[in-house]
């Protein structure tokens, strides 16, 4: 990978994991505050939608995290079988971001919240992670199982 993409992707991989955390800290419980303020009838979801969105963005965070980590292997030529462990572990995330949003849609259709809005937004977010994790899963499974390449 030559310099000026490893320093773009590390760069903007870096930039979404700051916003993240702003996200996580500062807007996500204000965000919900202020809908509480303006829909009342809303109050019971505040804090399980404070927990949920940290959780879905610790998910987001921990695989740009990885990324972060699979730039820097593949910037050092490094890239190999002994990098499954980091794509695993990328799968992991996903796949508990999806098993989150799943979760999210099944408690709101219980609890008669399905306001278009969100629901688009979870739904979005669920899909986006499948779509990441399929391809994922599927240059796992096709790569060789040995730790060493052979050069012949």
């Amino acid at each position: 990978m030559r310099r000026g993409i490893s320093f773009t992707l590390t760069a903007a991989l870096l930039a979404v994991l700051l916003v993240s955390v702003f996200t996580q800290l500062w807007l996500l419980p204000h965000a919900a505050a202020s809908v509480v303020a303006v829909f009342p009838e809303v109050e019971p979801l505040q804090v399980p939608s404070v927990i949920w969105g940290v959780a879905a963005i610790a998910c987001w965070q921990a695989v740009a995290g990885i990324a972060l980590r699979v730039v820097v292997l593949v910037r050092d030529d490094r890239f190999d079988a002994s990098a499954d462990g980091w794509l695993r572990a990328m799968l992991g995330c996903l796949l508990a971001f999806i098993g989150l949003a799943v979760f999210a849609i099944i408690a709101l259709n219980m609890m008669g919240y399905t306001t278009p809005g969100v629901m688009y937004g979870v739904i979005a977010g669920g899909l986006m992670a499948l779509i990441m994790a399929v391809p994922l899963v599927l240059f796992l499974w096709t790569r060789p199982t040995s730790r060493h390449y052979s050069h012949n």
